[in-house]
């Protein structure tokens, strides 16, 4: 036998431990190629799709090749810590250090260079699956099928470096034992776990900072406290598994009623060691289905929450905003209505006059002026737009600020003859804009009839049930007279914007979605090794057990029990730091005008947890199937 062959059988002899690594490996290579495949196809620069689009999937390509570096590694570690026994025996037959390198990386690039040829062929064959599905989400005819010799070319370069990157790391770093402790491999006496009172407090104590921090926050707060809340989140997520959890098991241990009930006995004796043991890796599944979950959740809420906000911030199909010195406004106006008529789209069109007043800011500044609205002609506005009528006092000006954190005009600035009017402000996006960009005051009709304002403004705005459709005359126009606010008009037609942020929010979703299948796969992969890791010295375990009288039953509820703790106590954990997530998180995006994030929220974990569920079950099954017919 060669040394060649010897490594090739090392890995056919341990398919089933790199079971996991190898698909979590074949996962990663096939996103990568697929999001390559997509970035270097010939019609994305010249279609339809958003060079943004591209450049998000560039951005997504990064994060998985380093995502797979510190999850390789992290994998190829445990492998080797697994078999230092088998080392050990390779040491006494005449084996060299020198030789036992060589071996790991002959080892590890016989599992990348598969991975790689098996991830790049499952990526050809599910190309044109993939395309479509962008095409769906990105709202655009799907991509045809092509060769895609760049992509594969880099995928091949980029994981082969990966592969010796982390095989060469491996070596690097890795322990010198001595012969004895290698022999003795996983069987070694362990220590008592121990935890620390003062880091147990330390993790309760950064956890429910982090938590009152991050669902007291609102608004603009959110992200200045999104730093310091996640480090003490990171830190007190570590601190739980690896200190807290050990010491809450002491504290039950020392409850007789319940540490002396039927199998308990078994099960927390076993669990602090499994705690401490499986601490990193609790941790590493808690923090990246965090990310998995939050990511995906606040996606979808953008994607979801599109046509609402656009409809928000462009209540017409089209807007005309012109000051009245404006000679070409009636020439404007024609060539909007002329291509809506050539179109076939009917329409309803709406008009008023913004009057601007003078308003003192301060004494060291000069004069500024705020835009007012008849009422009336406001609610008629607001009644075309499907918008909220307001209703002001006769001493009393409803304001519209610019964004919602404005401070309004203080109290008596605003006067009309002699009557000063009082702020009250309103909660929500100003239906008109003010093309000097200040805010837009909503007050009584015979004030506004009596106001003597130094300069008007004329703002039209047309109402077309089927806008969506109107996206091509949108852009024409927008061309043509320019979308960008001038100092003498304005135009907006809501359809291209519209399809625009469509296309970016499905995009980010589209992105985040594989990226945290990605993160999920990983974390499932974490489970699947530990456990089977375990096999061998609960075998041993429970056989000797059994020989006092374990039953069939106590064993599986055993067994159960402590495999449902490591699937889902780092999940549970995830799912608790995502809900306050979330709750922080809503208060912001509502700046955004996204109405709410509890529908996707609830959809994404929902989805996770019943993915998870059924992953337990069939790997419970088969465990137990190994262990049974070990024991019994």
């Amino acid at each position: 036998m060669t040394f060649r062959q010897f490594a090739c059988n090392n890995v056919s002899r341990n398919k089933r431990t790199y079971a996991a690594f190898f698909l979590s490996s074949v996962f990663s290579v096939m996103i990568f190629f697929i999001y390559a495949m997509f970035i270097f196809h010939p019609e994305i620069e010249n279609g339809e799709i958003n060079a943004n689009v591209a450049k998000g999937m560039m951005v997504a390509e990064y994060i998985i090749y380093l995502f797979s570096f510190f999850f390789l590694f992290y994998c190829v570690s445990a492998f080797l810590k697994k078999r230092e026994k088998e080392f050990g025996i390779l040491f006494m037959h005449g084996m060299t250090r020198w030789q036992r390198n060589v071996l790991i990386f002959m080892e590890n690039l016989i599992i990348g260079l598969l991975a790689i040829v098996f991830g790049i062929g499952l990526g050809m064959v599910l190309g044109k699956l993939f395309f479509l599905f962008a095409g769906f989400l990105l709202d655009v005819e799907a991509l045809p099928f092509y060769l895609p010799l760049k992509a594969i070319a880099l995928t091949v370069v980029a994981f082969l470096f990966l592969f010796v990157a982390i095989s060469v790391c491996i070596v690097l770093f890795l322990k010198r034992s001595n012969l004895l402790e290698l022999l003795q491999g996983s069987q070694r006496p362990k220590r008592e776990p121990t935890a620390s009172v003062f880091l147990s407090l330390l993790a309760a104590g950064l956890l429910g900072t982090a938590y009152a921090l991050a669902l007291w926050a609102e608004g603009t707060y959110v992200p200045v406290l999104l730093l310091p809340v996640s480090a003490m989140t990171i830190a007190g997520t570590y601190l739980l598994f690896t200190q807290l959890s050990v010491f809450i098991i002491r504290l039950l241990k020392r409850n007789r009623r319940v540490y002396w009930k039927r199998t308990n006995l078994v099960t927390l004796s076993a669990l602090a060691y499994r705690m401490k043991d499986n601490a990193r890796m609790f941790f590493l599944v808690c923090i990246v289905s965090t990310v998995a979950f939050c990511a995906i959740g606040t996606l979808a809420a953008l994607a979801g929450s599109i046509q609402e906000t656009v409809v928000k911030t462009n209540p017409f199909a089209f807007e005309y905003h012109s000051m009245a010195e404006n000679k070409q406004e009636q020439q404007h106006l024609a060539m909007i209505e002329t291509a809506l008529r050539e179109g076939g789209f009917p329409f309803e069109k709406y008009a008023l006059t913004v009057r601007y007043l003078p308003v003192p800011t301060s004494e060291d500044e000069r004069d500024a002026s705020v835009a007012v609205v008849k009422q009336s002609d406001y609610n008629r506005f607001a009644r075309a737009a499907g918008a909220e009528e307001v209703t002001v006092g006769d001493r009393e000006a409803v304001y519209f600020p610019r964004w919602p954190d404005e401070k309004l005009i203080e109290s008596g600035t605003l006067q009309i003859g002699n009557v000063r009017l009082q702020p009250k402000g309103v909660e929500g996006f100003p239906l008109l804009p003010s093309l000097t960009g200040g805010p837009i005051a909503v007050v009584p009709d015979e004030l506004y009839d009596r106001a003597k304002p130094v300069a008007e403004q004329h703002s039209y705005g047309y109402v077309v049930d089927n806008w969506k459709e109107t996206k091509e005359i949108g852009e024409k126009l927008e061309q043509e007279l320019g979308d960008g606010r001038t100092r003498s008009y304005s135009l907006s037609a809501r359809a291209p914007q519209y399809y625009i942020l469509k296309q970016m929010a499905n995009t980010g979703l589209f992105i985040g979605l594989f990226v945290g299948v990605l993160f999920f796969v990983a974390a499932a992969s974490f489970l699947y090794f530990r456990l089977y890791t375990d096999l061998e010295n609960d075998k041993r375990q429970y056989g000797a057990i059994t020989k006092i009288g374990l039953s069939e039953q106590e064993l599986s509820k055993i067994v159960t029990t402590q495999i449902a703790l490591l699937f889902f106590a780092p999940i549970l954990v995830a799912i608790v730091h995502s809900a306050v997530a979330f709750v922080s998180l809503q208060s912001m995006l509502k700046l955004m005008l996204i109405a709410s994030v509890f529908k996707p929220t609830v959809i994404v974990l929902a989805s996770f947890v019943l993915v998870q569920f059924v992953y337990f079950w069939m790997i419970r099954n088969r465990y137990l199937f190994h262990l049974k017919k070990a024991v019994l």
